[in-house]
């Protein structure tokens, strides 16, 4: 085994005992206090395995990517013994961000008639924009209230519901649901893409027709990067190829784009496109896990192996001894202005954690290109 994949399994361990017991901003107190606590920010189900959302939604992906690999702890009783747990103490309402957990619990048989009853709720009840895109609802203050964000897409939706529909597709062998994701992919592609620059926006509002600020946001970009790939695996050879190309192509084309913006230092900035926004881990990671993921499967040559070298000796670079993945963004909602996304502060967040485990597993997976 080379220096450089020892690396990579230590730092795995490290940060995944971190993710089970993550410690919570030192400063929390001072953030729960601020008048523009979310705006910087300070979402408090961010940090650690505690709540059922999008955080732990990654995580738990994270966790189950290292499955089967006997260097690491087999955690498919922790996830079994997390969502039963949750169940017991409550669920929060159905929205986007809550999806997320079932990308992981779908595979385990205890969790079949949730699964089904969230995937019936995405078609047929989750609220809808024009075009019939699925409206980025996420929760509110509590897991008992919701923040409707009426008429919006965003480019997260893709990652917490949409990867979850088109693999509930194939296992169930239900073409609608496949089609579903395919059509959700394109039209996030349509209205969120911009073609010229080919990177996403954060998001589009369906009755202002506006991007927001027009924003270039690296851990958004960094969705489509992670969730293509998959979806590109998932659903080959079983839906209309012309709209399953233009998924591929768009990857493609986002790509080349995201290589010609890496930072000397091998992260990407928060704001793709601006130098002086700080350099961050989380979406960094995931994208240089959805390239390698795309040389994995054919969709990309192995002339991009230099990217994800450099990226992911900047990932490692950026693990503190405990384990904790340092220089995270906190939880990002839209920005009215792109100075918004640099007033973010940087905080130990469960998906960073587990964006850094995805990105080191898939690491693992090509040993022969980091020897």
């Amino acid at each position: 085994m080379t220096k450089v994949m020892a690396d990579v399994r230590a730092s795995v361990l490290k940060i995944t005992n971190q993710l089970l017991d993550l410690k919570r901003p030192t400063d929390e107190e001072s953030l729960k206090g601020a008048d523009d606590a979310e705006k910087i920010g300070y979402f408090p189900r961010d940090f650690g395995m505690e709540e059922w959302d999008w955080p732990q939604g990654v995580g738990l992906l994270g966790l189950k990517n290292l499955a089967g690999d006997d260097d690491f702890p087999d955690y498919s009783d922790f996830i079994k013994k997390w969502a039963e747990d949750q169940i017991e103490r409550g669920l929060p309402l159905k929205n986007i961000n809550t999806t997320a957990p079932l990308l992981t619990l779908m595979d385990l048989k205890e969790m079949k008639p949730l699964a089904l009853e969230w995937v019936d709720w995405v078609m047929n009840e989750a609220a809808r924009t024009k075009e019939n895109g699925l409206q980025h609802v996420t929760s509110g203050d509590t897991k008992h209230d919701l923040k409707l964000h009426e008429g919006e897409i965003w480019i997260d939706t893709l990652f917490m519901v949409v990867l979850f529909l088109s693999k509930m597709g194939v296992k169930y062998d239900n073409q609608a649901w496949k089609e579903e994701a395919v059509y959700q992919f394109n039209l996030h592609i349509k209205h969120i893409f911009k073609p010229e620059e080919s990177l996403f926006y954060h998001g589009y509002d369906f009755n202002h027709d506006h991007h927001f600020s027009e924003a270039h946001w690296c851990r958004g970009n960094s969705w489509y990067t992670l969730a293509a790939p998959e979806l590109i695996e998932t659903l080959k050879g079983q839906v209309t190829s012309k709209y399953y190309e233009n998924i591929v192509h768009t990857y493609k084309a986002q790509v080349d784009r995201l290589v010609s913006l890496q930072s000397e230092n091998g992260l990407w900035h928060t704001l793709l496109d601006d130098p002086d926004s700080y350099t961050e881990v989380s979406g960094s990671s995931a994208i240089a896990a959805g390239v390698l993921k795309g040389i994995r499967l054919g969709l990309l040559d192995s002339s991009y192996t230099e990217v994800c070298r450099k990226a992911v000796e900047a990932v490692l670079a950026n693990i503190a001894e405990d384990g904790t993945v340092l220089n995270v963004s906190a939880g990002t909602a839209i920005g009215k202005e792109k100075e918004d996304y640099k007033k973010i502060i940087l905080a130990p967040t469960a998906y960073g954690q587990a964006l850094a485990i995805v990105l080191l597993s898939e690491v693992l997976q090509h040993e022969d290109l980091f020897s």
